[in-house]
């Protein structure tokens, strides 16, 4: 009996060994506070979030604002792309005086583009045009004018527009901001072909 009791330890010792090394999965694991953990990277996900309006003025100030980001979001990647290519220019550039004519050439040619654009935007709409095109190159309407057309010209249309209610200098922050963030959101719907 105590042959046969041995055999059976020793028989199931050596199964479960057996069974600890074959046939398993390898993982990466990681060490945390002592303990080996599993470790995978999984591909990352898009949370998405749809407006739904509760009552009939917010569904009418929504379909106000896609129609509005709709019409000015355009422009803002328009007034980006310039950004980025007179931006370039400018970085290559070897004298100030080559900068300086840059920005002269960018400011005219800018100005050419979107003076006859913006001119049928309405208050809305220009307020909205300014905070993209901050969301679009990270830079405010007044900085930008202030960096192509210089500082006289960037205060005397910050006052322009101060007259009419649209702020030049502000900024697009939708982590901080309940608009900016619906904005962001029906910027991811446009782009994503939902709107």
């Amino acid at each position: 009996m105590k042959r046969f009791f041995v055999l059976a330890i020793f028989v199931c010792a050596f199964m479960l060994t057996k069974a600890q090394t074959g046939g398993g999965i390898t993982v990466f694991g990681t060490i945390y506070q002592g303990d080996t953990i599993p470790l995978s990277y999984l591909e990352p996900i898009i949370v998405k979030g749809y407006i739904s309006p509760l009552t009939d003025k917010e569904q009418q100030k929504y379909s106000k604002l896609i129609r509005n980001v709709k019409k000015t979001y355009p422009l803002a990647k328009q007034a980006q792309q310039l950004f980025n290519a007179y931006s370039s220019m400018i970085d290559k550039a070897v004298s100030e005086a080559q900068q300086d004519k840059i920005k002269k050439q960018a400011f005219a040619d800018i100005k050419n583009k979107f003076e006859s654009k913006t001119k049928h935007l309405n208050k809305e709409q220009s307020k909205l045009l300014s905070k993209l095109i901050y969301r679009q190159t990270g830079y405010s309407s007044y900085n930008l004018i202030k960096t192509f057309g210089g500082g006289v010209k960037a205060t005397m249309a910050a006052a322009t527009t101060k007259a009419m209610g649209i702020d030049l200098k502000g900024t697009f922050d939708p982590q901080n901001n309940e608009e900016d963030s619906i904005i962001d959101r029906i910027i991811y719907c446009i782009e994503a072909g939902k709107l």
